[in-house]
């Protein structure tokens, strides 16, 4: 007699079997199981199966983001386990570890100093942690978001709004270095606009203070930004002049 190979128990001689049915398919379907091993053995692999599919969903949709994101190369494996401990860097771990807790954040973060102390490593570090712990990432330089407006127009800017509204976050890295002209502003502030409208944080590098992008912006930009974003100055001498340093006495070494 046949067993279930799940729990063991015999199968049961099946009394429903239609007489229309051919006497060799009658003979396969003789004995049924006498338990429901196998129906819940089922439903467990459609519900791993379904698993699978919205983790793979998941990952397309991340890595969509980060291909049309704009990241250094030197910072895709920017983490917070190997960063320097500075006080900048804890904020910000403690910010990433929250945020993938409760799902978003409140608010975002003004990282703001000098250059090469370190902000846009450490909104590097903050994106990948999200990325590996399933959250869309939109970094986004604004130069060359202008740039590419120039040359496509309308058609790119609706394109890229979508994605600005639906992210988990977006990071606008090295903010504030462009010569502002009407259309600078205007499409700036429909960037921040957006994010703002859609109730997502956002996440700005820029080595101007708040008073200066005020001064070169305007207050319609910056009072969108002091709403939305946490000010955290970034201090420090150029950790980019040091690790070239570094790099070089490694060399002759």
């Amino acid at each position: 007699m046949q067993k279930c190979k799940y729990c063991g128990k015999e199968y049961k001689l099946n009394d429903n079997i239609p007489e229309f049915l051919p006497e060799t398919f009658k003979e396969k379907i003789k004995y049924i199981p006498s338990c429901k091993c196998h129906e819940i053995q089922m439903q467990k692999e459609y519900e791993e199966m379904e698993k699978k599919l919205e983790k793979e969903r998941l990952q397309n949709k991340i890595k969509k983001y980060k291909d049309i994101s704009v990241i250094d190369r030197k910072l895709l494996n920017a983490n917070f386990i190997t960063a320097e401990q500075d006080k900048h860097i804890r904020l910000c771990q403690k910010y990433a570890e929250k945020f993938v807790k409760i799902g978003t954040a409140p608010q975002g973060l003004l990282l703001h100093g000098s250059v090469g102390t370190g902000k846009t490593f450490a909104s590097a570090c903050i994106s990948n942690y999200l990325m590996e712990n399933g959250k869309t990432v939109l970094v986004m330089n604004l130069g060359l978001y202008l740039i590419k407006l120039k040359k496509e127009w309308d058609e790119a800017e609706s394109n890229v709004l979508e994605y600005v509204k639906h992210c988990d976050l977006l990071v606008i890295d090295d903010f504030g270095v462009e010569k502002v002209t009407e259309f600078v502003l205007d499409k700036a502030f429909a960037l921040i606009d957006t994010r703002y409208r859609a109730e997502k944080p956002l996440i700005i590098t820029t080595n101007l203070s708040l008073k200066e992008i005020t001064d070169k912006f305007g207050s319609r930009i910056s009072d969108r930004l002091q709403e939305m974003c946490y000010p955290l100055r970034v201090e420090g001498q150029s950790k980019r002049l040091n690790r070239k340093r570094d790099e070089f006495l490694e060399f002759i070494a």
